[in-house]
């Protein structure tokens, strides 16, 4: 069973609508092996279990391809302006955000939102070693 506190996803999600704005549309952060979220905002169940599957499939394909491994996340351009980034944090949660393209800047989520949601992420694990080592990324992305 994960040792998670799901408030302090809550409020890693709060923190990134903080900055995003109106530019967050959705975003859920949840468990990879059951696929179901543990913390949202207009939260996308249904998106949750099939991104979850499809990062599963980018990974074996990259692998099956002789290509680099997928890393921390992965960008999306869908229709309608919009931006979906997924994040892994490491190998129990994940997280994904569908954006407004219009109202996002790039940087700003590349830079600052995506280390602080990493580092809160880091933290509501209760993973010490790792929250220090994602704090300091968080913090040089300021």
């Amino acid at each position: 069973m994960l040792d998670i506190d799901i408030n302090a996803l809550e409020q890693a999600i709060a923190a990134a609508k903080a900055v995003l704005k109106d530019g967050l549309v959705a975003s859920d952060i949840w468990d990879r092996e059951s696929g179901l979220s543990l913390a949202g905002y207009n939260s996308r169940p249904e998106a949750v279990a099939l991104f979850n599957q499809l990062t599963y499939e980018i990974s074996d394909t990259l692998s099956g391809s002789n290509f680099p491994a997928l890393n921390r996340y992965y960008l999306l351009d869908v229709d309608g302006d919009n931006t979906i980034v997924v994040q892994r944090h490491g190998e129990d949660l994940m997280s994904g955000m569908l954006l407004d393209a219009t109202r996002v800047n790039l940087g700003i989520l590349v830079s600052v939102v995506m280390p602080r949601l990493t580092a809160a992420v880091a933290a509501a694990q209760h993973n010490d070693d790792q929250i220090a080592e994602l704090e300091e990324l968080a913090n040089a992305g300021r």
